[in-house]
C-alpha cells in the first residue's frame, strides 16, 4: 500500500452511529485483530485483551446498560446534559471490548513516575484500537470509540467476566454503516505545527477550546 492510499484510509474513517444488517465476517475480524496485534506498544509489553462477542443478547444488555446511565444522566442535568445515546450498539455484528493488563506497567523500567507510567500503558492500547478501526475502514466498515465509564463499568465486566486484574477501558462496536457522516473540520496543519520552538502566537484563546474545532 502506498502513502496515497493509506492518507486516504486515515481521511474517510469516521465514528458510525448508524448501522444496517450485515455481518462482519470472521475472516475480516481476525484481520481487523491482526492489525491490532502488530500496534506499537511500551517496552514491548502488548497490553491488550481483547473480548469478542457476536451475541445478540449480549448486545442487548450492552444497549440497555448505556442507555440506563444515559438516562439517569439526563435526568441528573436535564438542560445541559448532551450525551449520545449509544443505542446502535445493539445493532452491529460483532463487539470487541478492549481490556487492559496494568500488570505490564512494571516493566517500564525507565519510567519512574506513576502518571508516566499510565500514560505509555493507555498509550499502548489506544494504538491498538486506532489500528482496528482503520483495518475496518480499509473494509468499509464503520467502527466508533464507546469509552466504558465508571457508571456502566460494573455491569459490564459482569457480563462478560472481566477478572478484576484488567482493565476495562473501551467498547467497539464493528459492522456496516447505514450512512458515513461527513468529515468534521479539521484544524490546518499551520495552526499546530511549530518549527524549533512553540509559536506562543498559536495558543488558541479559551473561547477556541471546544468540540470539533472550526477552521
Amino acid at each position: 500500500m502506498d502513502l496515497n492510499n493509506l492518507l486516504k484510509i486515515i481521511q474517510t474513517r469516521r465514528s458510525v452511529r448508524v448501522y444496517k444488517t450485515g455481518k462482519v465476517t470472521d475472516q475480516q475480524l481476525e484481520l481487523i485483530l491482526e492489525a491490532a496485534r502488530w500496534a506499537p506498544s511500551g517496552a514491548n509489553t502488548q497490553p491488550w485483551e481483547f473480548v469478542v462477542t457476536r451475541d445478540r443478547e449480549k448486545m442487548k444488555r450492552i444497549r440497555q446498560i448505556y442507555d440506563s446511565e444515559w438516562r439517569q444522566r439526563k435526568r441528573e442535568d436535564p438542560v445541559h446534559y448532551k450525551g449520545l445515546k449509544k443505542d446502535y450498539v445493539g445493532d452491529v455484528s460483532v463487539i470487541i471490548l478492549v481490556c487492559g493488563d496494568a500488570r505490564t506497567k512494571q516493566v517500564y523500567l525507565t519510567t519512574r513516575q506513576t502518571a508516566d507510567r499510565e500514560k505509555l500503558f493507555q498509550a499502548s492500547i489506544a494504538n491498538a484500537v486506532q489500528q482496528m478501526m482503520l483495518a475496518a475502514a480499509s473494509m468499509n466498515l464503520g467502527t466508533v470509540w464507546v469509552s466504558v465509564r465508571e457508571e456502566v463499568e460494573a455491569e459490564l465486566r459482569e457480563l462478560f467476566k472481566v477478572p478484576a486484574s484488567l482493565r476495562l477501558l473501551w467498547v467497539v462496536p464493528i459492522g456496516h454503516a447505514r450512512s458515513w457522516p461527513p468529515a468534521k473540520p479539521r484544524r490546518k496543519l499551520s495552526a499546530f505545527t511549530h518549527v524549533e520552538v512553540y509559536d506562543s502566537k498559536k495558543l488558541r484563546k479559551e473561547v477556541d477550546i471546544r468540540a470539533w474545532p472550526k477552521s
